[in-house]
């Protein structure tokens, strides 16, 4: 080389993921700086910090807590690649190899897979599909599932798991927790509507009342400790909430609250805080619609509306997606698109993660888009298209691995594994 070592490593220290990456591939020298200046300090933890936005790491690091020294290399290894979605290899789909029926809705954590059926029944997995719980929750349909996340973001009691899974059904929510061979069973009955974010889980009862608790404990004294409650009266109704990142974001009638629930200072009886007021396109409304907030900025409402009655195809039922884009002040803007014009067929499975978003229709079809910026999104303009089978598909989660994002997608009939990566990254 024409440059003393040190000098290399002091140009390198400066630079960003991007360029670290190239110059790791160009040759072994230079990998082998960058590698080391990579175990002497937190290099890629400093990129993926300074770089990744903050709303995507908050999803990353869950999925990387049980991959080591190089969890921060991998992280924005995988972040980078989905950033160059056009130049991404995404494989053809493959379908997982046990005979699945009646699929409500799966889950994917770093070492295991649940799957829920419409008959009640869960199913745990390995990540190589190997049996590992079966059981009968009840004889109506699972509606969702959701690992709660064991890391080192959550107390070191949960930290002592191996798995932990909240199981959602018509009326109700039940906890499992599994330590070596023994599980854990918490029932919660009552219950409309919930989310879940690490060890919280925020949850409606029937009457209005609103609760979020926090699971610490479930092996020796099996606590669940509850931290807040409202009621939201009538003529007022909760429309959706997500919890996000310490911040519980609520949608009651037209008006947008928000809670900060991990704060020591928080009261059982603390306020929720008005965010702003918004409005919907109400004429899409007639039929039906369903609202979910994602994340703490991003609201996504789908209409599903007849044709107008000038149109010979009166019995063809259109979707709408309407998009609104929380600020950081009191303002929001929104996006309206008309799903049937765009992919000739009808919308089954929205899902966020990181820096993509997902679509799922009713014809096993899935749309890619890659988000920059929530403002400039074109739903006609998807980065990519593949087709998963010939049913609708239901459900979407994801799972990273050392070198691939990989995503399971399911109809109600199968569950199909789809991977990306960038050739060429990994020297």
């Amino acid at each position: 080389m024409m440059f003393p070592l040190e000098i290399l490593e002091i140009i390198l220290s400066k630079c960003d993921g991007k360029t670290l990456l190239n110059a790791r591939k160009s040759c072994t020298d230079l990998r082998g700086i960058v590698d080391y200046l990579a175990e002497k300090t937190r290099l890629w933890e400093w990129c993926c910090r300074e770089e990744i936005p903050n709303e995507q790491l908050v999803e990353y690091l869950p999925k990387y807590e049980g991959c080591g020294k190089e969890k921060w290399l991998n992280m924005y290894i995988n972040w980078y690649s989905w950033e160059k979605i056009e130049k991404l290899t995404i494989l053809e789909p493959v379908r997982c190899p046990l005979n699945l029926s009646k699929i409500s809705c799966v889950a994917v954590s770093s070492h295991h897979i649940a799957i829920g059926s419409e008959d009640g029944r869960l199913k745990i997995f390995t990540q190589h599909w190997r049996p590992f719980f079966e059981h009968r929750i009840v004889a109506v349909k699972i509606t969702n599932l959701t690992f709660i996340g064991y890391n080192d973001y959550c107390s070191d009691d949960l930290n002592d798991l191996d798995m932990c899974l909240v199981v959602a059904f018509p009326n109700g929510l039940s906890i499992f927790a599994f330590k070596d061979s023994q599980s854990f069973k918490i029932d919660i009955d009552g219950i409309k509507s919930h989310s879940v974010f690490r060890n919280y889980i925020c949850y409606e009862k029937v009457g209005g009342r609103l609760t979020i608790i926090k699971i610490s404990n479930l092996i020796d004294r099996r606590r669940v400790q509850e931290i807040w409650f409202a009621r939201v009266y009538s003529p007022s109704w909760i429309t959706c909430y997500k919890m996000w990142n310490g911040t519980c974001t609520f949608l009651i009638n037209t008006t947008i609250k928000s809670l900060s629930y991990d704060t020591p200072t928080i009261t059982p009886l603390e306020e929720m805080q008005k965010v702003t007021d918004l409005w919907f396109y109400a004429p899409l409304m007639i039929n039906s619609s369903v609202t979910k907030i994602y994340r703490d900025n991003v609201i996504i409402n789908v209409y599903k509306n007849n044709v107008t009655t000038w149109s010979p195809h009166r019995d063809i039922m259109e979707d709408y997606i309407e998009i609104v884009i929380l600020d950081k002040e009191t303002h929001f803007s929104k996006k309206l698109f008309n799903m049937l014009e765009i992919f000739k067929c009808n919308i089954t499975c929205i899902f966020l993660y990181g820096n993509l978003l997902l679509i799922g229709t009713d014809c096993g079809e899935l749309y890619y888009y890659h988000i920059s910026n929530w403002k400039n999104i074109d739903l006609k303009q998807y980065n990519h298209r593949q087709i998963v089978g010939r049913h609708p598909i239901i459900a979407i989660a994801v799972k990273e691995f050392e070198k691939e994002r990989r995503f399971y997608v399911s109809s109600r009939f199968a569950i199909h594994e789809v991977a990306g990566f960038m050739p060429n990254v990994y020297p």
